[in-house]
């Protein structure tokens, strides 16, 4: 209801955002579980088939439904993985990856899209089509053919237009038609006084349920990238907790990573306590997808040698209590647990902490529209400062000068920059332990500052790199020469070079240079592991234990640009490269480019009066 009524204060109806008839989109409705676990236990059921879903571990505790498939005479799992319902059912068969297969579907405006297989199945699975054609027919199906096959009758098209439709992706002209803009008006929705009171010790709580930000309901638990991926709020990783107010905790006298037994309908769930400003009084906030058993050697086994990532908050949740539910009790234990945050990793001691909060305007330099309007060059005159003089002589760039820009005021602070960083360049994943100690690799990491008030306070999102220094702190005290500056303006990394003395990190403003403290890496090498090493960017090196490492523009794909240009006679132009982080950022907030050309989009973005170089003093 918010959201439309925001979208109808600024005009957004019939331009950025459209309506469709409700009769042409698909219904989203979920099965009924507990229709199907009553007709279980009334003996209605003698073969269950669960196709890619984990209901073992996902559905409403109240259901029991591990239980209700051990009344099941067949069960058969058909999924990707080998998870807490597959091991209890009396066949597995292997799922092809949506990578490894063909089919189709419907965009969320209805138009038809086809995919394609990019790799044959790695486990030799087959895809959901293929399955159920199996079912049905009785013999093998290809799924190819049935995706050319459904669109050949149904579009009433022929060879040609399917070559087409498989060659474009989409069949064009296939969306849904749109309904009318709905009548009504806008009227601002205000918290009622009895909503902003504050909470007390005396008055219920209510337990919030959320989907993990990065596994989403628990399927994506086996992927180290995603449980290393900081939260966008709690900057949380390996592992969940009760995320809990900073008035709500005072008044129950907690603090940070106490272990508190969660109590919900007779159900107990024990979990540390994450203090975060901004959370509702009175409420405690539960991610969902953590505390896998048969999930893989990334999530935990849940076995003895292999500790379990996170809790289950699923076992609290029931079918009348799938999104909230009030009448929590929380009991400290006395204990606790090491939580994994990666916020504060670069703040020396509580000295720097607070400086750094002092600091914050100069950091994150943001104003509302009005100021802007009225001094549109506002971030200019944060921070001032006397003539910089270098004490080196400047470089001149006669060639390139390649170059970044990160808007904030686009920036959603989503983090996909991080992930397809990590993808692009090999980086590896270091686990909770090192996490803890400060050791995380990621090349671009994503900052989050509160600021105003600690009850309801505004965020600021900067995603920080390798600023690529002009006059690189890190470049005059490297004994060897591994970080040098090349003469198209990148600050580079000789991997062969580096002796690992860290005199870069400790020179380091912006806290962007990775250590490999171990071998991190060292199962990519080892023999048979064929599968892990697919996964690996062949055009970036592989770094071992003792190195130093980061952000390096993506050089790889500036010399595949450079190579592209030279074989076809021309020159590089703008938008030829694309940094991984600039190609998936969905806010379009990351440009890259040759500042020395000055029609080029990071040139006009350097130039507007909003630029500002972080710390440039």
């Amino acid at each position: 209801a918010a959201s439309h009524a925001l979208n109808l204060a600024l005009g957004n109806r019939g331009r950025t955002v459209v309506y469709l008839r409700a009769d042409m989109t698909p219904a989203t409705d979920p099965a009924d579980l507990a229709a199907l676990v009553a007709d279980i236990d009334a003996g209605n059921v003698d073969t269950l088939v669960v196709m890619g879903a984990n209901p073992v571990y996902t559905a409403p505790a109240d259901l029991n439904f591990q239980a209700a498939m051990g009344k099941v005479a067949n069960t058969i799992h058909f999924g990707l993985y080998r998870d807490e319902t597959a091991v209890r059912s009396s066949w597995h068969l292997p799922q092809a990856h949506w990578l490894e297969a063909w089919g189709d579907g419907r965009t969320w405006n209805g138009t038809w899209t086809l995919a394609q297989p990019l790799i044959e199945p790695l486990y030799k699975g087959k895809s959901a089509l293929e399955f159920l054609g199996m079912l049905i027919n009785d013999q093998p199906v290809d799924g190819a053919a049935m995706v050319k096959t459904t669109y050949t009758n149904t579009a009433g098209k022929g060879e040609l237009q399917w070559r087409q439709a498989v060659q474009r992706g989409f069949h064009k002209g296939s969306a849904f038609p749109r309904a009318a803009n709905p009548s009504g008006s806008a009227s601002p929705m205000r918290a009622t006084p009895e909503q902003m009171a504050v909470w007390k010790k005396s008055d219920p709580l209510e337990l919030v349920f959320s989907q993990s930000y990065s596994l989403y309901d628990g399927q994506f638990a086996n992927m180290g990238w995603l449980q290393e991926l900081p939260d966008p709020m709690s900057k949380l990783t390996w592992g969940n907790a009760a995320i809990i107010g900073i008035s709500t905790a005072a008044e129950l006298g907690l603090k940070d990573q106490d272990v508190v037994e969660l109590e919900l309908d007779g159900r107990r769930l024990e979990a540390p306590i994450y203090i975060m400003p901004g959370q509702a009084p009175g409420t405690v906030g539960l991610p969902l997808g953590y505390g896998r058993t048969e999930a893989g050697h990334v999530a935990g086994l849940g076995s003895d040698e292999v500790e379990t990532v996170g809790v289950n908050a699923y076992t609290l949740r029931t079918v009348a209590n799938r999104g909230f539910a009030g009448g929590l009790i929380v009991r400290p234990t006395g204990a606790t647990f090491p939580l994994a945050s990666t916020q504060d990793h670069h703040v020396i001691d509580d000295i720097g902490s607070s400086g750094r909060d002092h600091r914050l305007g100069e950091l994150i330099r943001s104003a509302d529209l009005d100021e802007w309007e009225k001094h549109p060059d506002f971030a200019q005159h944060v921070v001032h400062h006397p003539p910089l003089k270098s004490l080196w002589n400047e470089f001149t760039y006669e060639g390139h000068r390649w170059a970044m820009s990160i808007d904030l005021s686009s920036c959603t602070g989503c983090s996909s920059c991080t992930i397809a960083c990590q993808a692009e360049n090999n980086i590896p994943i270091v686990g909770k332990d090192e996490v803890i100690r400060g050791r995380e690799m990621a090349w671009i990491r994503m900052d989050r500052y509160f600021k105003g008030d600690a009850e309801n306070p505004s965020i600021e999102n900067q995603p920080i790199s390798c600023m690529h220094c002009e006059m690189a702190p890190c470049e005059q005290v490297c004994p060897v020469a591994a970080t040098t500056h090349s003469s198209e303006g990148l600050n580079d990394m000789v991997y062969n070079r580096c002796i690992g003395t860290r005199y870069c990190a400790n020179n380091c403003p912006y806290k962007v240079r990775r250590f490999n403290y171990l071998e991190f890496q060292g199962q990519l090498r080892a023999e048979g592991n064929e599968v892990m090493q697919l996964a690996m960017n062949p055009e970036v090196t592989v770094r071992n234990v003792g190195v130093m490492e980061k952000c390096s523009f993506c050089v790889q794909r500036i010399e595949g640009a450079r190579t592209n240009a030279t074989a076809s006679g021309t020159e590089i132009k703008d938008g030829d490269v694309t940094p991984a982080c600039a190609q998936v950022c969905p806010a379009n907030a990351i440009h890259f480019g040759d500042l020395n050309d000055e029609s080029s989009q990071v040139r006009k973005k350097h130039d507007n009066d909003r630029a500002y170089a972080l710390l440039a003093e």
